[in-house]
């Protein structure tokens, strides 16, 4: 992107090949700063979509960006769903799960968000950095050992999914963070079916969606 000298956009390039790296964590660290110093008369617009896990990592201490990423890769490697990848990537991070809304409250915070995920859970698109959420351990437990991961995380790792989470019970005005967060998805599969479909009718052909939730391992769906 080019941008004209003296701009005040910024742009910080990370996650290539959609991994969590150095570049992207560090983009991560000053968005967290910036919503940090946010007041009530601020409004922060948040762009988010696919990629958007990889590209906001902000492990909890005293994990480790590596760490976090081999966590990941596990369980990818063993056939985990994009769903149960996103619990336990909010889990692990300081920003998914409503996280960067919380460090931005008590500014208005709108998302505009382009869903990835089939039904467009706003909690698990990009790991729901706007969305309120929490992972619960039984969950969390279940998923690492359904895919025998378990006893073989980080010490790091088991620290932090030990920990009740703390986030929405330290003092930050003691107050609730949604009534101060907007969620929009302005595109997904949905969207996309719809117009597809009604293009398709423009031509003169009848179309027929079988199914907006097709899943599943490509040579047998």
């Amino acid at each position: 992107m080019l941008l004209k000298e003296n701009s005040r956009i910024k742009v910080i390039e990370g996650a290539r090949h959609n991994l969590p790296d150095a570049d992207a964590q560090k983009a991560a660290e000053e968005i967290k700063h910036l919503a940090s110093e946010l007041t009530e008369k601020d409004l922060l617009l948040v762009l988010i979509s696919g990629g958007g896990s990889a590209l906001l990592p902000a492990p909890t201490p005293p994990i480790t960006l590596q760490e976090k990423l081999d966590v990941t890769r596990s369980l990818a490697g063993a056939g985990a769903t994009i769903q149960e990848l996103n619990t336990i990537r909010r889990a692990l991070s300081l920003l998914k799960g409503g996280g960067l809304a919380y460090y931005a409250h008590p500014a208005q915070v709108v998302a505009l968000i382009l869903s990835d995920v089939i039904g467009d859970p706003l909690d698990l698109i990009a790991s729901g950095p706007t969305v309120r959420s929490q992972a619960w351990p039984e969950e969390i437990l279940l998923i690492l050992e359904h895919y025998k991961l378990f006893n073989s995380l980080p010490t790091s790792v088991r620290e932090v999914l030990g920990r009740p989470n703390p986030r929405w019970k330290e003092n930050k005005d003691e107050s609730d963070t949604s009534g101060h967060v907007l969620n929009v998805v302005i595109g997904s599969n949905s969207v996309a079916l719809k117009c597809a479909a009604l293009r398709a009718r423009e031509l003169g052909f009848r179309p027929v969606v079988l199914s907006p939730g097709v899943c599943g391992d490509v040579r047998y769906v």
